[in-house]
C-alpha cells in the first residue's frame, strides 16, 4: 500500500492542475527524438483564434550521443517560426490544441564543425589525414503536415513531418592541398536533411509537452 501513495499523489496533483487551469494559453514542447539527431529541440505555441495558433520553433546543436554523425565536433543552432492552421474550428474564442493542422514554416539553421579527412596523395603513394574547419547556414520554406493530440487537458503529444525547399552556404578551411581536397555534399543538417544537390529539404518529428 505504501508503494502506491506516491502514484495516488501524483493523480491527485494532476487533477487539481487540470482543476485550477481549464483555461490554456498557450504550450510548450519537448522534441522528444532531437537527441538522437545531435540537438536539444523545443517548440512554443500560442493561440491566435479558434483556428489558428502561432508556432516557434528553436534548438541548440551540439549533443554528440554516438560516433554515428558526419562531424567529429559540431555546435550551433537552429530556429523555426510558423502560423499552424487546424482544419477544425472550435466553439470558443482560441483553438484547444487538438487535432490535424497544416503549418508553413521559415527554418534557419547555423552550425560549425571540424572533422578529420584523409585523402590519397599520387605523386609519393602515401595517404594522409587533414583537418577540415566549416561553417554551415541554410534557409529553408517547408510545409508541414501534423495531429495533435490532449491527455487529460494537460499532456501534448504532436506528430508532425514537412518538406520544402532550401538553400545552405557553406565555408570550409582546411590544411590539406586543394588539389586532393574535395568538398563533401552536407546533407545531414541536424534540425533536417538536405536531399543531395537538390534543393528538397524534409523534416519531422515528434514533440512531447505540457499546456499552461
Amino acid at each position: 500500500m505504501k508503494k502506491l501513495i506516491p502514484i495516488i499523489l501524483f493523480f491527485v496533483i494532476i487533477n487539481n492542475i487540470n482543476a485550477q487551469t481549464s483555461d490554456k494559453n498557450y504550450a510548450v514542447k519537448y522534441d522528444f527524438f532531437s537527441p538522437v539527431a545531435g540537438c536539444f529541440g523545443f517548440a512554443f505555441e500560442k493561440p491566435k483564434s479558434n483556428f489558428t495558433s502561432l508556432d516557434i520553433e528553436a534548438g541548440l546543436i551540439g549533443l554528440k550521443l554516438g560516433d554515428y554523425y558526419l562531424h567529429d565536433k559540431f555546435g550551433g543552432g537552429y530556429l523555426a517560426v510558423g502560423p499552424r492552421l487546424y482544419f477544425n474550428k472550435d466553439e470558443g474564442e482560441k483553438n484547444d490544441f487538438k487535432g490535424p493542422y497544416f503549418k508553413p514554416e521559415l527554418l534557419f539553421n547555423y552550425f560549425q564543425y571540424n572533422y578529420e579527412a584523409s585523402y590519397y596523395n599520387w605523386i609519393d603513394g602515401l595517404e594522409y589525414q587533414g583537418n577540415v574547419d566549416g561553417t554551415d547556414f541554410s534557409a529553408s520554406l517547408l510545409l508541414c503536415m501534423g495531429n495533435q493530440w490532449i491527455l487529460s487537458d494537460l499532456i501534448v503529444f504532436d506528430l508532425w513531418f514537412g518538406l520544402g525547399y532550401g538553400g545552405d552556404w557553406i565555408n570550409e578551411k582546411t590544411d590539406i592541398s586543394p588539389e586532393f581536397f574535395q568538398e563533401q555534399n552536407k546533407f545531414y543538417k541536424y534540425s533536417h536533411i538536405h536531399f543531395g544537390d537538390s534543393p528538397m529539404v524534409f523534416d519531422g518529428g515528434l514533440s512531447i509537452g505540457m499546456l499552461f
